[in-house]
């Protein structure tokens, strides 16, 4: 830790080899998988492009909690999508800011619409842990405005980025936007 954490951003500590499974992966596949590397999260790709992710959490909410069948869903029926990401540039206080905003534990890294990496709470706070104060700083926020200038929501919502199929044209889009109940890319907006 030679720089410190407000001027690293999440290209110095991202895991660059991330597990990849494809959609129609069965989900009996992505637990062993996720067993056997002891992860906790798998990036559902389509081709080379990131359009989910799969946790435990997702794995014990939709399929065993739900009675289904692990050997009979695949990963596109249980991901998490769009994803939620950031660039290798962006700086750590963000990332954590994201995270807390979206309360989620793992940011996908793009590069030029690629995944380039994952980052994680675990990883943000293994490194710098002073950014615990971002997080208590984040969640006071969605409590309530603060006296001193606190970001206003639309400000916070512009830090989330959303990457996935486009729920209009079908296309892949690292700019969605939730309108009226669907994700839309930049074309299909109004």
């Amino acid at each position: 830790m030679s720089e410190p954490s407000h001027t690293m951003s999440v290209r110095d500590i991202m895991a660059v080899n991330v597990v990849t499974i494809q959609p129609d992966a069965l989900i009996l596949e992505v637990a062993r998988l996720m067993a056997k590397m002891d992860i906790g999260s798998v990036v559902v790709v389509d081709g080379h492009k990131p359009v989910g992710i799969i946790t435990e959490s997702d794995i014990v909410r939709r399929v065993i909690a739900a009675e289904r069948d692990p050997t009979a869903c695949i990963a596109k029926e249980v991901m998490s999508s769009p994803i939620i990401h950031v660039t290798s540039d962006t700086p750590l206080t963000e990332a954590m800011r994201v995270m807390a905003r979206s309360g989620i534990r793992r940011l996908i890294v793009l590069k030029n619409d690629s995944l380039a990496g994952i980052i994680t709470s675990r990883d943000i706070l293994r490194w710098s842990p002073e950014l615990i104060d971002v997080l208590v700083e984040s969640l006071r926020l969605r409590e309530g405005p603060t006296e001193g200038g606190a970001e206003t929501e639309a400000e916070e919502d512009e830090l989330v980025a959303y990457g996935g199929i486009c729920d209009v044209c079908g296309e892949y889009s690292t700019d969605l936007v939730f309108e009226d109940g669907k994700y839309l890319c930049e074309s299909c907006r109004r």
